[in-house]
Protein backbone atom coordinates (compact mmCIF):
# COMPACT_ATOMS: atom_id res chain seq x y z
CA UNK A 1 0.00 0.00 0.00
CA UNK A 2 1.20 3.18 -0.96
CA UNK A 3 1.83 5.44 2.11
CA UNK A 4 4.02 7.90 0.72
CA UNK A 5 4.98 10.52 -2.10
CA UNK A 6 8.23 11.56 -3.50
CA UNK A 7 8.85 14.80 -3.70
CA UNK A 8 10.53 14.02 -6.75
CA UNK A 9 13.13 16.48 -7.09
CA UNK A 10 14.88 14.09 -8.94
CA UNK A 11 12.31 12.47 -11.46
CA UNK A 12 12.12 15.61 -13.76
CA UNK A 13 13.15 14.57 -17.74
CA UNK A 14 12.20 15.89 -21.65
CA UNK A 15 9.00 17.51 -20.63
CA UNK A 16 7.38 14.84 -18.77
CA UNK A 17 7.42 14.40 -14.23
CA UNK A 18 7.51 10.98 -13.16
CA UNK A 19 5.84 9.94 -9.50
CA UNK A 20 6.79 7.70 -7.87
CA UNK A 21 5.04 6.32 -4.20
CA UNK A 22 6.46 4.54 -1.89
CA UNK A 23 5.63 1.67 0.52
CA UNK A 24 7.21 0.52 3.63
CA UNK A 25 8.16 -2.99 4.87
CA UNK A 26 9.71 -3.60 8.30
CA UNK A 27 12.96 -5.67 8.13
CA UNK A 28 13.36 -6.96 11.52
CA UNK A 29 16.58 -7.38 13.27
CA UNK A 30 17.88 -8.17 16.86
CA UNK A 31 17.70 -5.07 17.90
CA UNK A 32 15.37 -3.26 16.02
CA UNK A 33 12.50 -3.25 13.30
CA UNK A 34 14.44 -0.89 10.23
CA UNK A 35 11.94 1.06 8.24
CA UNK A 36 13.01 -0.36 4.57
CA UNK A 37 11.19 2.09 2.06
CA UNK A 38 11.27 1.06 -1.45
CA UNK A 39 9.63 3.28 -4.35
CA UNK A 40 6.91 2.24 -7.24
CA UNK A 41 6.69 4.06 -10.12
CA UNK A 42 2.92 5.74 -10.12
CA UNK A 43 2.11 7.88 -12.81
CA UNK A 44 3.71 10.43 -15.70
CA UNK A 45 2.73 13.71 -15.76
CA UNK A 46 2.66 15.62 -19.27
CA UNK A 47 4.43 18.72 -18.96
CA UNK A 48 3.67 20.32 -22.76
CA UNK A 49 6.33 22.92 -23.22
CA UNK A 50 7.68 22.71 -19.48
CA UNK A 51 11.45 22.27 -19.56
CA UNK A 52 11.94 21.34 -15.83
CA UNK A 53 15.31 21.24 -13.43
CA UNK A 54 14.36 22.36 -10.15
CA UNK A 55 11.37 20.48 -8.47
CA UNK A 56 10.33 20.88 -4.68
CA UNK A 57 6.80 19.67 -3.54
CA UNK A 58 4.85 22.13 -1.71
CA UNK A 59 1.03 20.14 -0.24
CA UNK A 60 -0.62 18.49 -3.58
CA UNK A 61 0.96 21.05 -6.00
CA UNK A 62 4.53 20.81 -7.41
CA UNK A 63 6.87 23.76 -8.23
CA UNK A 64 9.33 23.52 -11.62
CA UNK A 65 11.74 25.88 -12.65
CA UNK A 66 11.37 26.03 -16.55
CA UNK A 67 14.54 26.74 -17.67
CA UNK A 68 13.95 26.92 -21.61
CA UNK A 69 11.11 29.66 -20.49
CA UNK A 70 13.03 31.28 -17.90
CA UNK A 71 9.70 30.77 -15.50
CA UNK A 72 8.63 28.92 -12.52
CA UNK A 73 5.45 27.44 -12.49
CA UNK A 74 2.93 25.88 -10.07
CA UNK A 75 1.39 22.66 -11.21
CA UNK A 76 -0.95 20.11 -9.59
CA UNK A 77 -1.06 16.08 -10.03
CA UNK A 78 -2.33 16.16 -13.69
CA UNK A 79 0.42 18.97 -15.05
CA UNK A 80 -1.91 21.55 -15.12
CA UNK A 81 -0.51 24.86 -14.47
CA UNK A 82 -1.70 26.80 -11.50
CA UNK A 83 0.74 29.94 -11.41
CA UNK A 84 3.05 30.84 -13.03
CA UNK A 85 6.13 33.51 -12.73
CA UNK A 86 8.09 34.83 -15.60
CA UNK A 87 11.64 36.80 -16.30
CA UNK A 88 13.54 34.85 -14.28
CA UNK A 89 17.33 33.79 -16.23
CA UNK A 90 17.89 30.04 -16.48
CA UNK A 91 16.61 29.55 -12.93
CA UNK A 92 18.14 26.10 -11.08
CA UNK A 93 17.32 23.42 -8.79
CA UNK A 94 14.55 25.64 -6.18
CA UNK A 95 14.41 25.09 -2.56
CA UNK A 96 11.07 25.78 -0.58
CA UNK A 97 11.19 27.29 3.40
CA UNK A 98 7.26 27.87 4.55
CA UNK A 99 6.03 30.30 1.89
CA UNK A 100 9.23 30.95 0.12
CA UNK A 101 10.76 29.49 -2.74
CA UNK A 102 14.16 30.04 -3.39
CA UNK A 103 15.31 30.13 -6.58
CA UNK A 104 18.65 30.26 -8.27
CA UNK A 105 19.93 31.98 -11.03
CA UNK A 106 22.54 30.35 -13.39
CA UNK A 107 22.78 33.36 -15.62
CA UNK A 108 22.90 36.15 -13.23
CA UNK A 109 24.76 34.47 -9.94
CA UNK A 110 21.96 34.85 -8.00
CA UNK A 111 19.19 33.79 -5.75
CA UNK A 112 15.53 35.03 -5.88
CA UNK A 113 12.96 34.33 -3.55
CA UNK A 114 9.47 33.79 -4.36
CA UNK A 115 7.01 34.59 -1.51
CA UNK A 116 3.13 35.46 -2.02
CA UNK A 117 3.74 36.55 -5.45
CA UNK A 118 6.35 39.01 -4.71
CA UNK A 119 10.07 38.29 -5.71
CA UNK A 120 12.93 39.77 -3.55
CA UNK A 121 17.04 39.26 -3.85
CA UNK A 122 19.03 37.25 -1.32
CA UNK A 123 21.72 38.77 -0.13
CA UNK A 124 25.00 36.34 -0.84
CA UNK A 125 28.17 37.55 0.73
CA UNK A 126 30.67 35.73 -1.83
CA UNK A 127 30.48 35.90 -5.42
CA UNK A 128 29.37 33.03 -7.11
CA UNK A 129 29.97 31.90 -10.15
CA UNK A 130 26.98 30.12 -12.32
CA UNK A 131 24.56 28.67 -9.04
CA UNK A 132 23.72 25.09 -9.56
CA UNK A 133 21.39 24.43 -6.37
CA UNK A 134 20.06 25.80 -3.43
CA UNK A 135 19.26 24.30 0.30
CA UNK A 136 17.59 25.60 3.28
CA UNK A 137 17.87 24.52 6.56
CA UNK A 138 16.14 27.40 9.26
CA UNK A 139 18.75 30.22 8.86
CA UNK A 140 21.29 27.96 7.15
CA UNK A 141 21.66 28.34 3.33
CA UNK A 142 23.99 26.40 1.33
CA UNK A 143 24.67 27.17 -2.49
CA UNK A 144 25.94 25.22 -5.25
CA UNK A 145 28.32 27.55 -6.36
CA UNK A 146 29.33 25.70 -9.97
CA UNK A 147 32.13 26.99 -11.71
CA UNK A 148 33.98 27.96 -8.89
CA UNK A 149 33.57 24.34 -7.69
CA UNK A 150 32.84 24.58 -4.11
CA UNK A 151 30.00 25.41 -1.90
CA UNK A 152 28.89 28.73 -0.29
CA UNK A 153 27.31 28.49 3.45
CA UNK A 154 25.54 30.83 4.83
CA UNK A 155 24.35 30.54 8.92
CA UNK A 156 23.27 34.20 9.69
CA UNK A 157 25.51 36.66 8.97
CA UNK A 158 28.57 34.28 8.78
CA UNK A 159 29.92 32.44 5.63
CA UNK A 160 31.99 29.58 5.26
CA UNK A 161 33.20 27.90 1.65
CA UNK A 162 33.04 24.27 1.76
CA UNK A 163 35.50 22.77 -0.45
CA UNK A 164 37.61 23.43 -3.48
CA UNK A 165 38.35 21.89 -7.35
CA UNK A 166 39.30 18.59 -7.34
CA UNK A 167 38.79 15.07 -7.13
CA UNK A 168 40.09 13.65 -3.73
CA UNK A 169 37.77 13.54 -0.72
CA UNK A 170 36.06 16.66 0.14
CA UNK A 171 37.51 18.20 -3.58
CA UNK A 172 34.27 19.27 -5.96
CA UNK A 173 34.12 19.03 -9.56
CA UNK A 174 31.07 21.40 -10.86
CA UNK A 175 28.77 20.61 -8.22
CA UNK A 176 25.15 20.37 -9.10
CA UNK A 177 22.25 20.11 -6.46
CA UNK A 178 22.65 20.28 -2.58
CA UNK A 179 20.65 19.19 0.56
CA UNK A 180 21.26 19.54 4.37
CA UNK A 181 19.94 16.81 6.62
CA UNK A 182 20.47 16.42 10.02
CA UNK A 183 23.19 19.24 10.25
CA UNK A 184 25.23 17.68 7.12
CA UNK A 185 25.31 18.97 3.31
CA UNK A 186 24.71 16.55 0.79
CA UNK A 187 26.70 17.81 -2.51
CA UNK A 188 25.60 16.33 -6.04
CA UNK A 189 29.59 16.47 -6.99
CA UNK A 190 28.39 15.81 -10.55
CA UNK A 191 31.64 15.27 -12.73
CA UNK A 192 33.41 13.53 -10.25
CA UNK A 193 30.53 11.18 -10.34
CA UNK A 194 29.22 10.91 -6.57
CA UNK A 195 27.75 12.49 -3.70
CA UNK A 196 30.03 14.09 -0.88
CA UNK A 197 29.32 14.83 2.57
CA UNK A 198 30.13 17.63 5.00
CA UNK A 199 29.51 19.02 8.05
CA UNK A 200 28.89 22.45 8.77
CA UNK A 201 32.72 23.16 9.01
CA UNK A 202 33.23 22.34 6.21
CA UNK A 203 34.67 18.69 7.06
CA UNK A 204 34.67 16.37 4.75
CA UNK A 205 32.41 13.13 6.28
CA UNK A 206 32.06 10.65 3.33
CA UNK A 207 31.43 9.62 -0.25
CA UNK A 208 28.23 7.97 -1.89
CA UNK A 209 27.86 6.29 -5.08
CA UNK A 210 31.43 6.07 -6.55
CA UNK A 211 30.76 2.13 -6.82
CA UNK A 212 27.76 2.49 -8.78
CA UNK A 213 28.98 4.27 -11.97
CA UNK A 214 27.11 7.27 -12.04
CA UNK A 215 27.50 9.22 -14.80
CA UNK A 216 27.11 12.31 -13.74
CA UNK A 217 25.09 12.64 -10.32
CA UNK A 218 22.93 16.15 -11.20
CA UNK A 219 19.65 15.58 -8.79
CA UNK A 220 19.80 15.10 -5.25
CA UNK A 221 17.23 14.47 -2.29
CA UNK A 222 17.60 13.43 1.26
CA UNK A 223 14.93 11.84 3.06
CA UNK A 224 15.39 10.93 7.15
CA UNK A 225 16.41 7.43 5.72
CA UNK A 226 17.37 7.68 2.07
CA UNK A 227 19.62 9.72 -0.61
CA UNK A 228 18.12 9.58 -3.61
CA UNK A 229 20.58 10.38 -6.32
CA UNK A 230 20.22 11.23 -9.83
CA UNK A 231 22.05 9.85 -12.82
CA UNK A 232 22.01 12.19 -16.00
CA UNK A 233 22.73 9.74 -19.13
CA UNK A 234 22.49 6.81 -16.65
CA UNK A 235 18.88 7.55 -17.53
CA UNK A 236 17.85 5.63 -13.71
CA UNK A 237 17.54 7.17 -10.23
CA UNK A 238 19.67 5.32 -7.19
CA UNK A 239 18.27 4.91 -3.65
CA UNK A 240 20.56 4.65 -0.75
CA UNK A 241 20.32 4.52 2.54
CA UNK A 242 22.23 7.21 5.23
CA UNK A 243 25.28 5.09 5.13
CA UNK A 244 25.58 5.12 1.80
CA UNK A 245 24.57 0.99 1.22
CA UNK A 246 22.25 0.84 -2.19
CA UNK A 247 19.12 0.06 -1.39
CA UNK A 248 16.81 0.32 -4.98
CA UNK A 249 18.26 1.12 -8.57
CA UNK A 250 14.80 3.13 -10.77
CA UNK A 251 14.86 2.80 -14.19
CA UNK A 252 13.36 1.76 -17.44
CA UNK A 253 11.13 4.89 -17.21
CA UNK A 254 13.92 7.59 -18.17
CA UNK A 255 15.03 8.81 -21.51
CA UNK A 256 18.10 11.38 -20.31
CA UNK A 257 17.50 12.95 -16.81
CA UNK A 258 17.76 16.61 -17.88
CA UNK A 259 18.47 18.64 -14.38
CA UNK A 260 21.67 20.22 -15.45
CA UNK A 261 22.00 18.85 -19.23
CA UNK A 262 21.38 22.68 -20.58
CA UNK A 263 24.82 24.38 -18.31
CA UNK A 264 27.54 23.25 -20.67
CA UNK A 265 27.85 26.99 -21.38
CA UNK A 266 27.08 30.05 -19.28
CA UNK A 267 24.98 32.91 -21.46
Amino acid sequence: MINKIISIQITAFLGTLLLFGCSQNQEKTEQKAIPIMEWKFIKEIPLGDIAPIGIASQGNFFWLSDVDNNRIVKIDFEGQIIEEFNGFERPMHIAIQGDKIYIPEYSTDSIKILENGNISNYEINEQPDAIGGVAINGNTVAIADFYNNRIILNQGDKTNIIGKEGHNDGELYYPTDIDIHNNLIYVADAYNNRVQVFDFKGKYVKMIGWNEGINVATGLKVTDTQIIIADFEGNRVLVYDLDGKLLQTLSGNFNKLEFLQKVGQKS
